[in-house]
């Protein structure tokens, strides 16, 4: 249970340390009450979503008691067609929220149920789908004359009584659409585990509240069953909603793994077993991406019921015979006698530390990485103000204490020195749009080529497609290629054009960088130029590009990287005002084979001839606009320009030279005192 407790219980942790340095800067007056609440609000309201697929009797419910509660809170699996979507989350108290059918969604299921089977003979997805509602109406006569009443309602039960809302003959569960469960864990807090069985679900609603949580979900959980990986079932559930969760956040799971184990197959055979079955079978389906998606990383094979026994209380498992069976079995077969040795054999532990890492990958970049450098940034920039400042005054003192003719030899060198930067940025410019000019445009051009590669894929499906076969069949192979087209493809070619963007304007600068020293030390001998050039740096992370060449403000560190799928929206979405390869599975009854071949080439031309790729890359400008602004800002308004009218207040009014210099000097120790303390709160952030 102690690992277990640790991957939800570490982001609890971190979250609760990012908190503390958010009311720790606030109390240093480095954020002010507005941006204290928008940090926050943020931490507050994001939600860890784990998303867990896998078809009956595989052992999820076992799994989830196992992963989630430490002890068997969840009832045996339901049949596949009555399972209804449940969520699990933090709750002060133990019990259930059911969330029954609207009377629209009954009426779907009375009509989906007075059909026959033989008017869809052959047709999996619809039998499967008659027969739930056949299967729900037949169990909604427990219900007698209260359905009506029920039905578009919710209800707060004892978690006591779940089994009436998810088991097989529970009393509610002809009409049971979701079920939350709440339970009083530390650890649940911001978490939603989401056991997702919609799969053929005969209520629309119901299968497309499945989908959104799958692609909102940080980490999806495919559980397969070591006795029979990857059978018919599971290739319906990956075709059909793997799809949709997104790259990189797929783990497979295969449970059971003991059973084969102890027939005397090696874990390596059983992970070997499993990713040839899916490489198989998805090339056999046309889904080699799908393939790729599910073996990023290898299966890990567990044992869930050994996980769970591991965790239950020993006179719990004595008392009750199916566990003591279960439990005298594993001892035998692992020739192991303590539960410490029952969980290191169950594997749980691979799985844990394989959502760890995604979660690490993923959501903590977001959640905590992004608002901790946001903050850091922060006191960076407050120590590099506050040495801006003593610099400046500094400055004033060397100033107020220097002769005459020298204050007027030093104005003439700063002036010198702004009439070179500021032409040397101009040269900074010109050379950096000429690097970009054919820059641009071949970047154009590789996301042009990356779309029609993809449109070509797509329409080599529809040239595919038999008239003998329905839409349906190949609508499921274009939406793939489409969430591939923008999660993997477009913008893994962004990802790529944005790096190179910066590291081609590296050189630029540090020549630049160069350039400026020389001017300043040439003209200004007694300046601390090196200082200024490597707090340059610093600001705009020279030395490591591969990173980003500018640190973002706390107001853009805080907010979701929305640039390249406003771009995505744009350009997928907007123009066909939401249309969607889905919309034509509508259409087999209306047009002929032909014309709906048709409509779907018109729909990909669309997709083609409408992209503008310039949306992708308007962050590679962006960051050419803010490099040439911040040189300028640097350089001449925060160095050259206070420094000049300094000189220029000095010699204007030399009566007063000596008190100005006096009170100069108070300010600097002053400021000297502030940059102690602002040092210490930096390194209390820091640590």
């Amino acid at each position: 249970m102690e690992h277990k407790e640790n991957l939800f219980q570490e982001l609890s942790a971190k979250k609760q340390k990012l908190r503390s340095l958010i009311n720790t800067t606030h109390q240093y007056g480095w954020i002010d009450d507005n941006q204290k609440q928008l940090y926050l609000n943020k931490l507050d309201s994001d939600t860890l979503v784990l998303g867990v697929i896998g078809q009956m009797k595989c052992g999820k419910s076992t799994f989830l008691n196992a992963f989630v509660f430490g002890e068997d809170v969840l009832p045996s699996a339901t049949t596949p067609m009555t399972a209804a979507l449940s969520v699990i989350t933090y709750g002060e108290s133990k019990k259930l929220k059911a969330e029954f059918y609207t009377k629209q969604e009954w009426e779907e299921q009375l009509a989906m149920a007075s059909r026959s089977l033989e008017s869809v003979a052959g047709n999996v997805s619809e039998e499967s789908k008659i027969k739930a509602a056949k299967e729900l109406v037949e169990k909604s006569k427990n219900l007698g004359n209260d359905i009506q009443s029920l039905l578009g309602t919710t209800k707060e039960d004892s978690l006591d009584n779940l089994i009436e809302y998810v088991g097989a003959d529970g009393k509610y569960i002809s009409i049971t659409k979701a079920v939350t469960i709440e339970y009083p864990h530390e650890y649940l807090k911001g978490v939603e585990i989401v056991d997702t069985p919609g799969f053929n679900d005969p209520i629309v609603s119901r299968e497309e509240r499945t989908k959104d949580f799958l692609k909102r979900a940080d980490v999806v959980l495919m559980m397969l069953y070591a006795g029979r990986p990857f059978d018919a079932t599971d290739r319906e559930i990956i075709f059909k909603n793997v799809r949709q969760c997104g790259v990189g956040k797929v783990i497979v799971g295969i449970n059971k793994y003991d059973i084969p184990y102890c027939e005397g197959e090696s874990e390596r055979e059983i992970k070997d077993y499993v990713k040839e079955e899916i490489r198989k079978a998805c090339h056999i389906n046309g889904e080699d991406s799908t393939a790729k998606l599910l073996l990023e990383a290898d299966p890990i094979p567990l044992s869930a019921e050994m996980a769970l026994l591991s965790e239950l209380p020993m006179q719990k498992i004595m008392n009750n015979e199916a566990y003591k069976h279960a439990w005298d079995r594993i001892c035998a077969n692992f020739e192991v006698s303590s539960q410490n040795q029952v969980y290191q054999k169950s594997h749980i532990n691979d799985l844990i530390d394989a959502v760890k890492n995604l979660i690490d990958k993923e959501k903590t970049q977001i959640l905590i990485a992004k608002p901790l450098n946001a903050l850091k940034a922060i006191g960076n920039k407050k120590t590099a103000d506050l040495n801006e400042k003593i610099r400046i005054v500094e400055n004033l003192v060397q100033d107020l204490s220097m002769p005459d003719d020298e204050l007027e030899d030093k104005k003439k060198g700063l002036e010198r020195s702004e009439r070179r930067i500021s032409k040397n940025i101009n040269s900074l410019a010109d050379e950096i749009d000429y690097r970009y000019d054919d820059f641009i445009q071949n970047a154009k051009r590789e996301l042009e080529d990356t779309l029609d590669a993809s449109c070509r894929r797509m329409k080599n499906i529809v040239a595919g497609w038999s008239r003998f076969s329905n839409v349906n069949s190949i609508i499921h192979q274009l939406e793939e290629e489409e969430n591939n087209l923008v999660s993997r493809h477009l913008k893994r070619e962004v990802e790529d054009i944005q790096k190179r963007a910066t590291l081609m304007t590296v050189k630029p600068i540090q020549d630049f960088l160069v350039e400026v020293e020389d001017i300043l030390n040439k003209y200004l001998p007694d300046l601390k130029t090196d200082d200024i050039i490597r707090d340059i740096k610093k600001k705009i992370n020279i030395d490591k590009p591969e990173e980003g060449l500018f640190i973002q403000t706390p107001e853009d560190s805080i907010e979701e990287e929305g640039g390249f799928m406003d771009a995505v929206g744009n350009f997928m979405y907007g123009f066909m005002q939401g249309a969607s390869f889905g919309a034509f599975g509508k259409l087999i009854d209306i047009f002929s084979h032909d014309d709906t071949a048709s409509e779907i080439n018109t729909y990909i031309n669309n997709l083609k001839n409408n992209f503008d790729p310039n949306p992708f890359l308007s962050s590679i400008n962006t960051n050419k606009d803010r490099c040439l602004t911040f040189m300028t800002t640097e350089f001449i308004d925060r160095l050259i320009d206070p420094m000049k009218k300094n000189i220029e207040e000095i010699l204007s009014d030399l009566a007063s030279r000596e008190a100005k210099l006096e009170e100069a000097k108070k300010e600097l120790a002053d400021l000297q005192d502030r940059q102690k303390i602002l040092q210490a709160q930096v390194d209390e952030i820091n640590n």
